[in-house]
């Protein structure tokens, strides 16, 4: 049973996950009267909590210790945003240059450096006493030509361009900007190689340690692995994925095993066990052994968590171990569910924003998914076999941990793996091996023996086709999951459970159910937006992009360099949501005919509509026609637009993202000379029009 008595705080985390959920709510609108409000509530409540009542009136000590919780919680977001984000958000962008100091490294691929930098200062003319940016943290983005490797604690003097961090300029696409959030970061500097100028001191600490360890453990498995190999190893055994490609990371992901790839409490649970090898069981012994095998445990867990770059998944499994073992030692017998809730507790009074990350969401629900359901489940069938016993245990474990997490990888990345279970009977003894191969070939290589990482490089391979395999097992889901029916569908996977375990017919019944409203509730979402017919000009730098969606179909207007793999990032939020259940892909040169639709020679018509993508040539046809919509698309030849523009001043002129900047400029200056009305796509995002 978990109550108040055996897992306050888990219940203490669930309040203040309300409190924070509250407070933002909220915004910026609490003023000082309230504030002090929420104080003398806490003082009164923390008054009230130290008084004895007599076992009728205990509750009111409970109430009291909610209303001291969700007032301190209050005041800690309050608190956590004037100390993070204490200054304003730039509206427009500055060309600012300073000092800053690398706090982490979040990305290094391809000649581009993501770093989570704090600013000493940051003006227009370098003066440290004008400084312009006063939040605590700024994302800052280098553009190089060559490979260059950034650490914790460097120290850099930067030039470049300041800006808030833009929402999606595509419809149901990523939110860079409340990811960032999450990890306290609002502005973002772009910046390129030249820009940069490193200092040859640096600034020291555990961070750039295990920063530097990372790097040079990534460096041996590179040097003795075959590429992709060594992405597949890094990412699993030292957090490491800045050079990981598409091929291996769509093959975890779409056969259900990329869970392996995100470090999280499976990896630690591995690093547990090959500790417990060497140092023993944590609750034998005499006490001051057991202290000693404490410190030895934490400060090899704490190494390791450090070394991954602290993810939230690997925070929590860091801190709920850390803690069990802290029961061992001084003989206590704590609860799994106030571990997670201390875990919870600890992470989330750090971050009141750490919530709405989606690796912590999917850690946390999973791990409760494991802990309502697995023993149960386990117990519930028995097998003679070890063996069979041991898949079963696996089996299991992947079943539980998807319970809740399944809404949440619908919702936000439309699709769900249906051989989760084949891959983890895979994935989970393969990790394994890897991480155990792994750590035994950096001993070895310490000592020059490198006999044994052509062993390790075969299993890599062997893992990274069998997921390949798996993958392609997987029909394409890729579809909208409305609110109501991710609850929904969340309750029916929680009842259906409880009613396997526990043998509650009635609970199948309510699950059925539940199931019965998803689905209606999924359908009557696709029938509405299948009714809808749209065209819509992506934001998308790489080229022009346009999607034309009738009666659930899609047609695609694109450049022909357009890779379909950026056709998929800038397209797959909207397409998702509008339910598409297949795409024509058109390359602009093409034509294509439809009972509906015609385009030939860069002129779309359909409905009345004309709408003509501007390459820079003149069509007689062309001028004859009545058009709506022009979209520059290229144009080599400013002066013979302005001529066809001329004549055509009511028509909707749409500026696409990728258009030369010099050449946009022009071509605005001339709009706004003449006063015609127009859409630039790389300021204000995508453009969506009916049809």
């Amino acid at each position: 049973m978990i109550n108040l008595r055996n897992s306050p705080f888990l219940w203490i985390a669930l309040m203040l996950l309300i409190s924070f959920r509250v407070a933002e709510w909220m915004g910026s609108g609490m003023h000082e009267w309230s504030l002090l409000l929420f104080w003398i509530c806490c003082l009164i409540c923390a008054f009230v909590c130290t008084i004895r009542y007599l076992p009728r009136y205990q509750y009111i000590s409970s109430i009291s210790i909610s209303m001291l919780i969700f007032a301190a919680g209050v005041l800690r977001f309050n608190h956590f945003n004037k100390n993070q984000f204490p200054g304003p958000v730039p509206h427009e962008q500055l060309y600012l240059q300073g000092i800053l100091i690398v706090d982490q490294v979040l990305k290094n691929k391809n000649y581009t450096s993501s770093l989570s930098c704090h600013p000493i200062f940051l003006s227009e003319d370098g003066d440290e006493n004008k400084n312009v940016i006063q939040d605590k943290f700024i994302l800052t983005v280098i553009k190089s030509g060559n490979e260059a490797i950034y650490f914790p604690g460097d120290i850099l003097m930067v030039r470049g361009r300041v800006a808030s961090i833009p929402p999606p300029l595509n419809p149901y696409a990523f939110d860079a900007r409340a990811y960032y959030k999450t990890i306290g970061i609002r502005i973002q500097m772009n910046c390129k190689g030249e820009e940069i100028l490193k200092d040859s001191i640096s600034k020291n600490s555990i961070a750039r340690l295990t920063a530097r360890w990372q790097y040079y453990l990534s460096s041996l498995v590179k040097n003795n692995s075959s590429p992709q190999v060594a992405q597949l190893t890094n990412a699993l055994v030292w957090g490491d994925r800045s050079d990981m490609d598409n091929d291996v990371r769509d093959a975890f992901a779409d056969s259900g095993a990329m869970h392996v790839l995100s470090v999280s409490g499976m990896h630690v649970a591995i690093i547990y066990s090959m500790l417990f090898f060497f140092l023993g069981a944590p609750g034998s012994g005499i006490y001051f052994k057991r202290v000693l095998r404490f410190i030895a445990y934490s400060i090899a867990i704490l190494l390791y968590v450090g070394l991954t770059g602290a993810c939230p998944a690997v925070v929590r499994a860091g801190l709920m171990i850390i803690l069990y073992l802290f029961g061992k030692a001084m003989g206590l017998n704590t609860q799994v569910w106030n571990l997670l809730g201390f875990a919870a507790f600890i992470m989330m009074w750090i971050n009141p924003y750490v919530w709405q990350n989606v690796g912590f969401q999917l850690s946390f629900l999973a791990m409760a998914g494991i802990l309502l359901y697995s023993k149960a489940m386990i117990r519930s069938i028995t097998f003679k076999y070890k063996i069979l016993h041991i898949i079963w245990e696996i089996t299991v474990l992947s079943i539980v941990a998807q319970v809740f997490i399944l809404p949440v990888l619908l919702g936000q990345f439309h699709q769900f793996p249906l051989t989760f279970i084949l891959s983890s009977l895979i994935a989970i003894p393969a990790g394994y091996l890897i991480v155990f191969g792994a750590v035994l070939n950096v001993i070895l290589s310490f000592m020059g023996i490198t006999i044994a990482w052509p062993m390790l490089d075969w299993i890599g391979r062997a893992f990274i086709q069998s997921m390949k395999w798996m993958g392609g097992l997987n029909p394409e889901m890729h579809f909208s999951l409305p609110a109501w029916s991710g609850i929904l569908l969340m309750s029916m996977a929680i009842l259906f459970t409880i009613a396997l375990v526990f043998r509650w017919p009635l609970g199948k019944s309510l699950a059925y159910t539940c199931s019965l409203f998803a689905v209606v509730i999924m359908g009557c979402h696709r029938i509405k937006q299948w009714s809808t017919s749209e065209m819509i000009i992506y934001h998308s730098y790489k080229g022009l992009i346009a999607d034309i969606t009738l009666d659930g179909r899609c047609i695609s207007i694109h450049d022909c360099e357009i890779s379909s793999a950026s056709i998929e990032f800038a397209s797959r939020g909207y397409r998702c949501h509008r339910d598409i259940i297949d795409a024509t892909d058109i390359c602009i040169e093409q034509s294509f005919q439809t009972k509906d639709i015609d385009y030939k020679s860069s002129v779309l018509t359909m409905d009345g509509l004309c709408i003509l993508f501007w390459e820079g040539e003149v069509d007689s046809l062309i001028c004859s026609k009545k058009i709506t919509t022009i979209i520059i698309n290229q144009c080599p030849d400013l002066i013979l637009l302005k001529d066809f523009l001329q004549d055509r001043f009511d028509s909707n002129i749409i500026l696409p993202a990728h258009i030369d900047r010099k050449m946009k400029t022009k071509i605005e200056d001339y709009l706004k000379e003449h006063q015609i009305a127009y859409h630039d796509i790389d300021s204000k995002g995508y453009f969506l029009t009916p049809i």
